[in-house]
């Protein structure tokens, strides 16, 4: 128990976009939409009202040696609002791999392809398709304590993007459960009783999005740095409802050139389109449903 202590105490002050969780419950379906209202960095002082829609599915296949097949399925629009005009982003992924256990059930290695398309969804979208994976490592200590570590990577219009994985779900207490994978998300949830879950979480996210050719075929980066309090409650049997509210220390997104580059290399920021520029920091509130499986 110690040793997932100082573990956990490690991951949280070390590690600051990945589909990968741990956490002790499935989501078969989950439904939120998430609203950002902000100002840009500019002084313009205009704001900003960027609404977050997303729909995700997962379908597990356990097969009698241990071994899981999984497929998951999601669904974004990313609403922005400036000035009564209207921009959105989309995102569609359909991630598919095996986890593969070992015959003493303590070590666990996921492997998963990750296709996905991220872009305006105005013009050719076989130049908007991405590509890209997770490896996964489970050590099983006891019931109570689950370690993580790993690698992400994705093709991004940048470039390649590697993130190095290293996580935990652990049952710290009978009402205490600290789960998460940094640098993507990290929670410390309190459990009520009586279906009611509260605590705090923590969310990380960088990802980028092709614009069509009639802005150049920019693209967009979007990151995404939360933290937030939470609250949880079954309403009626498997289906729970969640209501999020935080603070967007990193919220923005921002449209890069990558046909011209500055003198480090690095992709120029292109003020082409009026609604993606840096933004201030500010308030996001998110709500949303799911047909939930505890595994406690």
């Amino acid at each position: 128990m110690k040793k997932c202590f100082y573990f956990s105490c490690l991951i949280v002050s070390f590690f600051g976009p990945i589909v990968i969780q741990a956490q002790p419950f499935i989501d078969l379906v989950n439904a939120n939409v998430q609203n950002f209202r902000g100002t840009y960095v500019d002084s313009s002082e205009q704001k900003n009202l960027t609404t977050d829609y997303n729909l995700n599915f997962f379908l597990p296949k356990v097969f009698k040696n241990g071994n899981t097949f999984m497929l998951r399925g999601g669904a974004e629009e990313i609403a922005s609002t400036i000035d009564s005009s209207h921009y959105n982003l989309y995102s569609f992924s359909m991630p598919i791999g095996i986890q593969f256990v070992n015959k003493r059930k303590n070590w666990k290695m996921l492997l998963m392809g990750i296709p996905k398309i991220n872009s305006d969804l105005k013009d050719d979208l076989s130049k908007d398709i991405q590509l890209g994976g997770t490896t996964l490592f489970t050590w099983v200590k006891n019931d109570s304590c689950k370690l993580k570590f790993g690698v992400f990577y994705n093709r991004e219009y940048w470039g390649n993007f590697f993130v190095p994985l290293v996580g935990i779900d652990w049952k710290a207490t009978k009402h205490v459960n600290i789960y998460g994978i940094l640098p993507n998300n990290m929670r410390v949830e309190y459990s009520f009783g009586d279906g009611f879950y509260a605590g705090i979480g923590f969310k990380n996210n960088k990802r980028s999005f092709r614009l069509s050719s009639g802005f150049d075929n920019d693209y967009v980066q979007v990151k995404e740095t939360q933290i937030k309090l939470f609250l949880e409650w079954f309403v009626w049997k498997k289906i729970i409802f969640f209501a999020e509210g935080g603070y967007g220390v990193n919220y923005s997104f921002v449209e890069y050139d990558f046909s011209e580059k500055n003198a480090s290399g690095e992709d120029l920021i292109h003020l082409n389109h009026p609604v993606y520029t840096p933004m201030n920091k500010s308030f996001l509130f998110n709500a949303g449903f799911a047909y939930r499986l505890r595994l406690d």
